[in-house]
């Protein structure tokens, strides 16, 4: 079986890669960032292809990049190639707004939101919802343009001086505040089956939860609280390792299955009020935290890679 291998940031996917071919697994590398195909040929020359491109939009990024994926995922499946991670989960894991959807279809706590594609729509959201609320953009990720509001006169303000950026879709959701226990916690699923957990402490003025520093922005907001609940994890350091309760985990598979993401991980905070896991976003973008192995116990590329190995 010939696999390739679609990335998009080199050093993102560099040790997973190097792990294929210490393992005498050849791939077909293909960078989103240089690809170009031909919609009249149906020549491909590969069976099964690794689907490791980013949804997240991020500074410097042509934002492209997140529409010619879904393209390309879309055209290989009408033409039979089997992905890893394919158009579907693709498409959930760059919209927030299908995400939150999908924890509602599955009866899970998710905050209350609305969908809107004009800022001057948030008011009237926001009002319906109760404050405080956030605002986020469809496509993000890194914690990116997501702002707190919490009263309508902070919100029209914003609003009015035209502050409020719903990203490269130019829609986004307006969604209910939730008080946390302080903690952001992520669960990593590969196939049907637990890869690690992790939680990490709540950060000052920062929005990115992702769980690898190399994915770490400035979000320059300098007016949020210390307990707001979508944070960044400021390097390796603060991730600790954490033992998902067995109810949580079933939930988050049945999660990754209503995506068909064959990887991916889930994030959710304690409501500080219910003392229940309250669902708020899905990536299909596994993180490869630093120093995996001496961390996890274990190579998390190697055990990404058997995985591929069983497939085929």
């Amino acid at each position: 079986m010939k696999i390739a291998f679609l990335y998009e940031h080199p050093t993102w996917s560099e040790k997973l890669i190097d792990c294929f071919h210490n393992n005498d697994i050849n791939l077909q590398l293909i960078n989103i960032d240089e690809l170009t195909f031909d919609t009249d040929s149906f020549d491909i020359d590969f069976d099964l292809l690794i689907n490791r491109v980013n949804v997240m939009p991020y500074e410097k990024r042509d934002s492209a990049i997140v529409f010619h994926t879904l393209h390309f995922l879309n055209w290989l499946e009408l033409s039979g190639v089997r992905i890893i991670n394919g158009a579907r989960t693709h498409y959930i894991g760059s919209s927030k707004v299908v995400q939150n959807g999908i924890f509602s279809m599955l009866n899970l706590d998710t905050p209350r939101a609305i969908a809107i594609y004009k800022n001057k729509d948030a008011l009237k959201a926001a009002e319906k919802i109760g404050f405080p609320v956030i605002i986020k953009p469809n496509i993000g990720g890194s914690g990116s343009n997501i702002a707190r509001f919490n009263s309508s006169v902070e919100l029209k303000l914003a609003i009015d001086q035209k502050i409020i950026n719903l990203g490269v879709d130019r829609s986004g959701l307006v969604q209910k505040y939730i008080y946390s226990d302080g903690y952001v916690y992520r669960v990593e699923i590969l196939g049907d089956e637990l890869f690690y957990s992790v939680k990490q402490k709540i950060v000052e003025n920062k929005f990115n939860y992702c769980a690898t520093e190399g994915c770490n922005i400035d979000t320059r907001n300098t007016e949020q609280e210390e307990e707001f609940d979508f944070c960044v994890f400021e390097s390796s350091h603060q991730i600790e390792l954490h033992d998902v309760p067995q109810e949580i985990l079933q939930q988050v598979i049945k999660i990754i299955k209503k995506t068909r993401a064959d990887f991916g991980g889930i994030e959710y905070i304690i409501n500080r009020e219910t003392g229940k896991p309250c669902y708020f976003d899905f990536n299909p973008y596994s993180n490869f935290v630093s120093h995996g192995e001496t961390f996890l116990g274990f190579s998390p590329e190697q055990r990404f890679v058997d995985f591929i190995k069983n497939l085929c």
